[in-house]
């Protein structure tokens, strides 16, 4: 049994599915040769057909690239589709009835895929009907994204105020916890209040999962104003996470997996991907406000060979394209860069030139060595300098050590060589070395994670242990210390505090939480910088409507990324025994107090005098109660504490 699907079910559908009529139903020639058919294969570029299908076995295999299964594969492959969805895909087409284990969550998720996908109709209406909707209608006039672009892309108008999305809730029948529960209005916090509509006054642009539901919403701005920002986009809820949606994979998915070369073209909006796709690009897709990560990654990987990269021509955009290039070549994934002129974006590129113009860019894409080396070059003053041509090939070597595919490391090393006029030998002597730090340090975050995960009940108070946060110098498995790392900079950081982030991240522009970080979770209390700055760009979010948390991601360094992927993936996993956010996040404040005092008392000296000894057992007696009391008595505590420390709420 496969995803509570039966095994016989699963060959039921296999049996009832030609496989050549399969084929050919994706546009695919099949021609017969003897017994089996031919085609040339759609999963590598050849003239002559290399792609057999046996239909009397329902398999296929291509003796150009070695690509071979049986019908649900050929689907997973093609569409770039989980296992899963081939299958009922595939039961659709030949009428194969599936009976699923029945999985608590599937009927709320269907009212919120069906909530979103009434709403998304409702916004578009709003859009060609509203008076107060002429300025969406002007910008995209002025965008020259006409109504049928509107109309594909489902692009609408959210109307401002909380009541006309209340009114049409009512009438359609959905609920105000519903609104809340799909992140399209914030809760009311008592009966006098009403919430509020979280994209009120802005034009709204569809976003879908892979399957081509809409999960969620990315709402412009069309008035400037100080007290919000550019973009509002969906937070995380039960059927969107950020990490797993990229914007016009629905569209794109297909023309990827049956281009010439498999090829994905990677830009930075929704504006951008759109212009694309009418101009004759479908196969171009953007992160859904936020970096790049690796589940973005292998998404895409199910249908792209290689991907080409075209990013804003700034040093933000010059920094995400070095760091989005490193997790595909970690994927075996060759990268290229388009560099488009005088500043241009795809859209504004497109609008001043034709797409042969785009094209000819494609054709000439640089490789990410090229890229790497010339930016690299541009930020030293003296580029030829002994000192200059250390920091450039460090930073290259950076980005070739991620690839796993020694013939693709090879081949960048051997161009990175010739660019930076060193010998081959040399660079591969670095990059060796690099990659052994690499490994030293994977082997020193799986030690100390293990040893963070046993420390939970070994100190004998009564709230939560996580155990001390040791900063110092990092030491392999067999405790040797690796030379010139430091637990703080490498060592990820604790389970908890990796745990408040996801937490945080289920609950994007949360006031209340905010309130109570503000002025109960002061940045002392947390042991690991990572955390302290994902707090700090959570809360920037929260007074800003926009979303820091990408800028944050942007910034993170190579060894970072997997903190913040592990974030991302494990969102709202603190949540689902159901109680309320304010609960859940009390019990946090109370926890990390909790570990900051237990670091505070590991800390004393352990003979001292009788200063000490007092501070030692004050400690002792405030842990012991910290984990005894009410929330309100522990708020009493942390006031004290602060005041104490000349602290008040926000201030640090």
């Amino acid at each position: 049994m496969a995803g509570g699907i039966p095994d016989a079910t699963i060959e039921e559908i296999k049996a009832r599915t030609d496989l050549a009529d399969l084929i050919s139903s994706y546009g695919i020639a099949v021609k017969s040769a003897g017994s089996s058919k031919k085609a040339c294969c759609p999963f590598h570029n050849e003239k002559t057909p290399s792609f057999s299908i046996n239909e009397q076995k329902g398999f296929y295999h291509c003796f150009g690239c070695g690509e071979s299964g049986d019908a649900i594969k050929f689907v997973q492959k093609i569409e770039g589709l989980s296992f899963i969805d081939a299958v009922k895909k595939l039961a659709e087409k030949c009428g194969v009835r599936i009976e699923e284990r029945e999985d608590p969550t599937a009927g709320r998720r269907k009212r919120l895929l069906a909530l979103m996908a009434e709403l998304a109709q409702f916004y578009h209406r709003c859009l060609l009907k509203m008076k107060e909707a002429a300025p969406a209608r002007a910008y995209l006039e002025r965008r020259a994204l006409g109504p049928d672009v509107q109309d594909a892309f489902l692009i609408g108008y959210a109307p401002t105020g909380i009541a006309t999305i209340l009114k049409w809730a009512e009438k359609y029948g959905y609920t105000t916890d519903e609104l809340a529960a799909a992140g399209v209005i914030k809760p009311p916090r008592d009966a006098n209040d009403r919430g509020y509509h979280r994209f009120g006054g802005r034009l709204m642009f569809s976003i879908r999962d892979r399957r081509g539901n809409v999960v969620a919403f990315s709402g412009r701005q069309l008035v400037a104003s100080k007290n919000s920002g550019k973009y509002v986009n969906s937070p995380v809820t039960e059927i969107f996470k950020k990490s797993s949606v990229l914007f016009g994979f629905d569209k794109a998915a297909g023309p990827i997996a049956k281009s010439a070369h498999r090829e994905a073209i990677i830009c930075e909006g929704q504006i951008d991907t759109i212009r694309l796709h009418i101009c004759g690009f479908p196969v171009a897709v953007a992160s859904q406000s936020t970096a790049f990560t690796e589940e973005h990654v292998r998404l895409l990987k199910r249908v792209a060979d290689q991907v080409t990269l075209v990013f804003d021509d700034d040093a933000a955009g010059h920094k995400a394209t070095i760091r989005t290039a490193g997790l595909f070549l970690a994927a075996d994934m060759p990268v290229r860069v388009v560099s488009l002129p005088d500043g241009d974006d795809p859209d504004s590129f497109l609008r001043k030139h034709p797409p042969e113009d785009f094209q000819r860019l494609l054709d000439g894409a640089e490789s990410i060595m090229s890229f790497q080396v010339r930016e690299e070059r541009a930020k030293e003053a003296n580029p030829r300098s002994v000192d200059a041509v250390a920091r450039v090939t460090k930073a290259v070597i950076a980005t070739i050590v991620q690839s796993g595919n020694a013939v693709i490391r090879a081949s960048m090393a051997d161009e990175a060589a010739r660019l930076l006029g060193l010998p081959l030998a040399a660079l591969n002597e670095e990059l060796e070395k690099a990659r052994q730090e690499m490994t030293s340090r994977r082997t020193a975050e799986q030690s100390s994670r293990r040893s963070l995960e046993t420390a939970d009940g070994q100190e004998g108070e009564s709230v939560g242990e996580e155990g001390d946060y040791e900063c110092g110098p990092v030491r392999t498995e067999d405790g040797e210390p690796v030379a010139g790392e430091d637990a703080r900079t490498v060592l990820p950081p604790p389970p908890r505090e990796l745990a408040l982030c996801e937490f945080l991240m289920a609950n994007e522009f949360d006031r209340t939480l905010d309130g109570m970080i503000g002025e109960f979770l002061p940045a002392r209390v947390l042991s690991h910088d990572f955390t302290r700055r994902f707090i700090e760009a959570w809360r920037a979010e929260v007074v800003a409507e926009e979303d820091h948390l990408k800028e944050f991601a942007a910034g993170l360094a190579a060894n970072e990324r997997p903190w913040f992927e592990s974030v991302l993936m494990n969102v709202g996993k603190t949540q689902s025994s159901g109680r309320s956010a304010t609960d859940i996040l009390q019990e946090f404040i109370r926890a990390l107090w909790a570990d900051a005092l237990r670091r505070e008392r590991g800390a004393l000296p352990a003979v001292g005098d009788a200063e000490t000894d007092l501070r030692r057992m004050k400690l002792s007696m405030d842990l012991r109660r910290l984990g005894s009391v009410k929330w309100h008595s522990v708020k009493e505590m942390i006031r004290d504490w602060l005041v104490s420390s000349g602290q008040t709420g926000d201030a640090e």
